[in-house]
């Protein structure tokens, strides 16, 4: 070998030692800071999407009018961090299931979880929601639980979404979407309208969240009215009450009149949106119906399909 090729051959070598020896990018397949991995389970897919609109899943997946999605789901913008794990054998999804949701409940609190045939479509699940086919599996071996990192509603730093199949082969895939709010003072969930429509047809009744009345009953905050809106819209044919519910230490007689007071005037912003008065009647039931689905029972707003 001349000297040429010899002098060649080294560099050569010496580049590809130098692109092998490149430091890989921070965080890239690595374990999220705010929670760590199955012990001896291995990433097989990790993606940081940036700055996303995410749909967070809090209900069952299903196809509505050609459209997957959840019976009820939240919009929440933020970062958003995709990882997938193969779990090693020997452990049941039951086992990976309990080992991540008991880390994600120490950190705040759980806001949908699902087994089994109760969360629908494996496959959509699997392509729809985390874009990871591998992911798809029987329906009877899939576990998921939406929670969020934070103390309460109004300190939420972020949402963590973990899903959890045996695939028919055996092995065991977790998955996890870490999504992480730019501003937890201002960056709160955006609703989607459809899915507002959807759980009203499904329940019955919709607790309108992020409403604030003052000592007056003033309404203070418009929160969730124009998603319930475009809802509404969405169901031209359905027929509503809105539904006031206080429960302090009042009278029965004042918290009867003061939750009626709030209900018409949600009504009244319902229709100075456009939707007709007819659809729409108010109620005040006071401290009478102190249990619901979500969210503060003391003080709240709902809507309740008329029969």
């Amino acid at each position: 070998m001349s000297a040429l090729y010899r002098l060649l051959a080294v560099v050569l070598l010496a580049g590809i030692g130098a692109a092998f020896a490149q430091p890989q990018p921070v965080g890239e397949g690595s374990d999220h800071p705010l929670i760590e991995r199955f012990p001896g389970a291995e990433i097989v897919a990790y993606r940081q999407a940036g700055q996303t609109n995410y749909r967070l899943a809090l209900d069952r997946m299903q196809r509505v009018n050609g459209r997957v999605m959840a019976g009820r789901e939240e919009r929440i913008r933020g970062d958003l961090t995709r990882i997938s794990y193969l779990i090693p054998e020997g452990y049941s999804g039951s086992d990976v299931f309990t080992y991540f949701s008991t880390r994600m409940l120490a950190m705040g609190p759980e806001l949908f979880r699902c087994a089994g045939r109760g969360c629908g479509s494996s496959n959509f699940w699997a392509n729809d929601v985390f874009e990871n086919r591998i992911l798809y599996g029987p329906e009877t071996e899939q576990f998921y639980l939406a929670s969020a990192v934070g103390a309460d509603e109004a300190h939420i730093r972020a949402y963590l979404a973990l899903y959890v199949v045996t695939r028919g082969n055996r092995r065991v895939y977790a998955h996890l979407d870490v999504l992480e709010l730019a501003d937890v003072t201002r960056d709160v969930p955006t609703l989607d309208p459809e899915a507002l429509a959807l759980q009203l047809q499904q329940d019955g009744s919709l607790v309108l969240p992020g409403l604030g009345f003052d000592e007056q009953d003033r309404l203070t905050d418009t929160g969730s009215i124009p998603a319930v809106v475009d809802a509404l819209l969405l169901l031209p044919q359905a027929r509503v009450y809105v539904v006031g519910h206080l429960s302090v230490q009042q009278p029965l007689e004042t918290l009867m009149q003061r939750s009626l007071l709030r209900a018409q005037t949600v009504r009244e912003r319902l229709l100075a949106a456009g939707i007709d008065p007819q659809r729409v009647l108010a109620k005040g039931v006071g401290p009478l119906a102190p249990v619901c689905r979500q969210g503060s029972c003391e003080a709240r707003v709902e809507l309740v399909l008329q029969p």
